[in-house]
């Protein structure tokens, strides 16, 4: 309770921070009256979002000094000290129709505050034809990179991970994403999706990519984000415009080895004060992977493993919310989402044992079928305070998973000369997982002059419970129960945190301090064992970042933070994740979280070019170990704690528009560089890996639109792992029709079937070569249809309190 208090007393005494107003300042010239303030805001004729960062020139009708300024981060600008007089106010926004001038008059030594300037999107009308300006697929923005995924013909057919994975920097790794070299939290509409690893690949393939609008890559988040994670992927869902009723119908088919579908419904209705809106959407497939690894075993011995695996995946999700417009201050609203998917496995795996010649042989044959059950409940209300901008946001959210999964194992051993030892041995696992988050959420912004506050507390409590049942059959004898496999172990984990946030301009320098504080409480139980482990800790994550503004084409950027690397809840759990009769993966009880300090620099020149150079010192750093069993050749993959770990990464994106703009590239150079500081262990090998990744999207006439990408990543060791160089390419076309109402669309993802993850482990004495071949070249066909009035303003897009515990559930 002390810990909690403390936290409290922090963000009052941030809230209580005064303004600093400074703005630009103009000399009253001789026999003028006192002067005046002058305030107001600069957003989206459309959407009402602010437009951040935009050219605001304030011109007298006589001849007195021009006045000009650039709207902050939240789209408000301010003069100090305007003398009285007549002005035109004028605004200018890249990619946006300039603004009729504005009169204004100020008088004396009364602060105006006009009503907020709205710019529309740049487009023009030529004979009945609407020519609008393109997004581009990537965009480079102050503090993040934007993919804007509808304006992508590559997305359509597809899904969210095959989105994440075209994003510059971004690497999929078997445990999760990494952006830079840091560990990425994945969020949905600013909400964390409480998955990892497995779970998190599952639910991504299932979210069909035509749901999407963006996906916003943050490379250094701020204090307002929780600790858990370096860096960040906000996936922002679709949302449509003014009053009325729409909706959008989808549908595809598609193959590789093996054919699939896709169709979706989608429908919104708004009224003044009510909006209700849902969805629908399916996914079915069949993909196959394979494996190969291979050891040295010592003594002139070599252990080849070979596995092929086929899935049939179903995928489903549906979403149903409301949003009420209680006063003219205030809304309410609930949100229920779901997801219920199934898959089907038969997986064959053949080990070889020799020297110069065949030893012995055994084929393992896999069957298996799991269930996977997901619903999200969140319920908001959100208020102004006043008229000056206070707002106050309150969130209460459940998040629940379900697993249901079984598998069963047949194993037949061989001879050197592939004639049958003995009985066959049976294997079997029944490993059910009932897990839930609950959260409750409250924040607060105020405006202050120049500058703003924004404050918060947030609750979190998680309970994952797992139950994992083995039992075995050798050599044909009864079932009995395994019990070097077998746990039931259950983790306990609440947070309760508090932030608070400042962000002021000082004329072109856009500075935001933050800080967090997280205090957590852990438990650990297994009722198998007995084993229980307590935690309890308090920290402090500092944050700050800078922008200056020097010109409307040149923005350098500085930001620093404090950052936690919580485990994933399957790393902790002790159980034994049976991958062959040689491999075999098993969670950690007593791994603690890693901590790390994080720089960045950043530079951008007139929206075509930006650079970005990045480093972390992380500390009690996590990562995977690998172990040989005693007297026999069973490799154990798990996870430890290690001293520490430097990363350094390094990017520069070149955003240029050719042919008038129809022809769009967007293209990506970095460095990746890392290393454990483990000598006596051998992880302290590191190798700097290079990427070159580029997109291009050509406008065409008559409706058509083409994209092209490709990505390459040279060879990278990073602790015991030294993985090879990876490459992909991916081509797509759409066609507008029926007036621009539906898309036809057509790709085809990793053209020449390259997309594979070859790598060595060089650690603990073992030597071996590893490949994993997901499926990943396939061709769709997608048309979609938008029906019903088309300028419906879509749902509150809000997030909800849960997401950084989603991303951390995993299989």
């Amino acid at each position: 309770m002390k810990n909690v208090s403390a936290s409290l007393l922090l963000v009052a005494a941030l809230a209580a921070v005064p303004a600093v107003a400074t703005a630009q300042t103009a000399s009253a010239s001789a026999g003028q009256h006192a002067a005046a303030a002058l305030r107001g805001t600069v957003a989206d004729s459309l959407s009402q979002q602010p437009l951040p960062f935009a050219t605001v020139v304030l011109q007298p009708a006589t001849t007195a000094p021009v006045l000009s300024t650039i709207s902050n981060e939240h789209g408000a600008f301010h003069f100090e000290q305007v003398p009285a007089g007549r002005y035109q106010l004028l605004v200018r926004y890249i990619g946006y129709k300039t603004a009729a001038p504005v009169a204004v008059e100020v008088g004396s030594g009364q602060p105006a505050m006009l009503a907020p300037v709205l710019l529309a999107p740049a487009g023009q009308r030529l004979k009945g034809v609407t020519v609008t300006a393109t997004k581009p697929f990537i965009e480079q923005r102050a503090g993040k990179l934007v993919l804007n995924v509808a304006a992508s013909p590559l997305a359509a057919g597809g899904s969210a991970y095959d989105v994440l994975g075209r994003a510059p920097g971004v690497l999929d790794q078997s445990n999760g994403f990494q952006l830079r070299g840091k560990k990425v939290a994945v969020l949905l509409d600013g909400k964390p999706t409480n998955l990892s690893g497995a779970e998190l690949k599952t639910m991504l393939e299932a979210m069909p990519g035509n749901t999407l609008d963006q996906v916003e890559v943050i490379a250094n988040p701020s204090a307002r984000y929780d600790a858990n994670g370096a860096a960040i992927i906000n996936i922002i869902t679709t949302k449509g415009r003014k009053l009325g009723t729409n909706g959008t119908a989808t549908v595809g088919v598609g193959a590789g080895e093996y054919g699939r579908y896709n169709a979706g419904l989608s429908l919104n209705h708004r009224t003044a004060a009510l909006n209700v809106y849902g969805s629908l959407d399916r996914q079915e497939n069949q993909v196959y992977s394979t494996t190969s690894a291979f050891r040295r075993l010592g003594e002139g011995r070599e252990l080849r493993e070979n596995g092929r695996e086929v899935r049939h995946n179903q995928n489903n999700s549906a979403k149903l919310g409301l949003d009420y417009v209680l006063s003219e201050k205030s809304s309410a609203g609930v949100l229920l989402k779901g997801m219920l998917n199934t898959r089907d496995r038969d997986a064959q795996n053949l080990a070889r044992l020799s020297d110069n010649t065949l030893l012995s042989a055994s084929h393992v044959q896999t069957t298996g079928a799991a269930q996977f059950l997901s619903p999200t409940l969140n319920v908001y209300y959100k208020t102004k305070l006043d008229t000056a901008g206070r707002t106050l946001s309150l969130n209460a959210d459940y998040f629940g998973y379900r697993k249901d999964w079984h598998n069963d194992y047949t194993t037949r051993t061989f001879d050197g000369s592939l004639q049958p030892t003995g009985p066959y041995d049976l294997l079997r696992d029944n490993s059910p997982a009932r897990n839930s988050v609950r959260s409750f959420s409250a924040d607060y912004a105020q405006p202050l002059g120049r500058a703003h506050l924004e404050a918060g507390l947030k609750t979190t409590f998680t309970t994952t419970d797992n139950d994992i049942r083995w039992e075995q059959a050798p050599a044909g004898q009864p079932w009995t129960v395994d019990l070097g496999k077998t746990n039931h172990f259950i983790y306990r984990e609440n947070i309760n945190a508090a932030y608070a946030t400042v962000g002021h301009t000082v004329r072109k320098v856009v500075v935001e301090l933050g800080l967090r504080a997280e205090q957590t409480n852990t438990t650990g139980t297994s009722l198998t064992t007995g084993q229980r482990t307590d935690r309890h800790y308090l920290n402090l994550f500092p944050s700050v970042s800078a922008q200056y503004n020097k010109s409307e084409k040149v923005q350098l950027g500085f930001a620093y933070s404090r950052k936690i690397d919580r485990f994933a809840f399957g790393i902790v759990n002790p159980f034994v994740t049976y991958v062959s009769q040689y491999r075999y993966v098993q969670g950690n009880p007593s791994i603690s979280p890693s901590f790390s300090h994080n720089f960045e620099f950043t530079h951008s020149y007139n929206n075509l070019l930006s650079t970005s150079i990045s480093y972390g010192h992380h500390t009690n750093v996590l990562i995977d170990s690998y172990r040989q069993l005693e007297g026999t050749q069973i490799v154990v993959n798990s996870f430890r704690n290690f001293r520490s770990a430097e990363s350094v990464s390094a990017s520069t994106t070149l955003m240029r528009p050719l042919l008038s703009g129809k022809w769009m590239t967007v293209t990506t150079l970095g460095l990746e560089y890392a290393r454990v500081n483990s000598p006596a262990l051998g992880l302290n090998n590191a190798r700097p890996s290079t990427y070159l990744s580029s997109n291009h999207t050509l406008t065409l006439p008559h409706g058509f639109k083409m994209e092209a990408s490709a990505m390459y990543m040279s060879p990278m060791t990073f602790g015991g792992l030294a993985f090879k160089a990876r490459f992909n390419t991916g081509l797509g076309v759409s066609k507008s029709l029926l007036k621009d109402a539906a898309t036809l669309t057509l790709n085809v993802t990793d053209v020449f079937n390259t997309q594979q993850n070859r790598y060595e482990v060089l650690a603990a004495g073992l030597n071996s070569r590893n490949l994993d071949k997901a499926e990943s070249r396939f061709v769709k066909l997608n048309f979609s249809y938008k029906f019903g009035n088309q300028r419906v303003k879509g749902s509150q897009r809000r997030s909800t309190g849960i997401e950084a515990e989603k991303s951390r559930m995993e299989n």
